[in-house]
Order: structure tokens, then C-alpha cells, then sequence
């Protein structure tokens, strides 16, 4: 009974180690090797995207202040309604 789980074993091993081979691919050199070009839509960002004062940037800043502006005031009124002191 032994034998035929060690040949078992054995077989089992040997196949395993055939169908990684087949598998297996070849490794390329990397002196040959092209280089694959960066997906479309994936685009690095210049200096001139974050130039300082520029108008787009201007832009945004006028609107983070124009909303900063509205939630300060929407925080105020907010506050004076949760104002529950009944004067104790």
C-alpha cells in the first residue's frame, strides 16, 4: 500500500512541475525590451497647471471663497437657532 502512495505522490509532483513549465514564459532581456506607453487618459501634470495666480487657479479661489463665505454665514444661523438657554 505504501508503493502506491509514494508512486502517487511522485506522479502528482512530476505533473505539477510539467504543467508549470508549460506555462511559463520566457523571460525577455531587458537591453531588447520596449518600453509600453502610459494608458490614454493618464496625464502627468505640468508646472503651468500650478502656476501661482494664474487664472484658473484665480478662479477656483474665488469659488472656495464664495462657498467658504456661504457656509460661515449658513454655520451662524445655524447657530442661533441651536441656541436652547432658557436663561437659567
Amino acid at each position: 500500500m505504501r508503493p502506491t502512495f509514494l508512486i502517487m505522490a511522485l506522479l502528482s509532483t512530476l505533473a505539477a512541475s510539467v504543467s508549470a513549465a508549460v506555462n511559463a514564459q520566457p523571460i525577455e532581456d531587458s537591453a531588447t525590451a520596449v518600453p509600453v506607453d502610459a494608458p490614454i487618459g493618464h496625464l502627468q501634470p505640468r508646472a503651468q497647471q500650478f502656476a501661482p495666480r494664474s487664472t484658473g487657479e484665480q478662479a477656483e479661489q474665488d469659488k472656495m471663497s464664495i462657498f467658504d463665505a456661504q457656509q460661515q454665514k449658513e454655520d451662524e444661523d445655524l447657530d442661533q437657532r441651536l441656541n436652547i438657554c432658557r436663561g437659567c
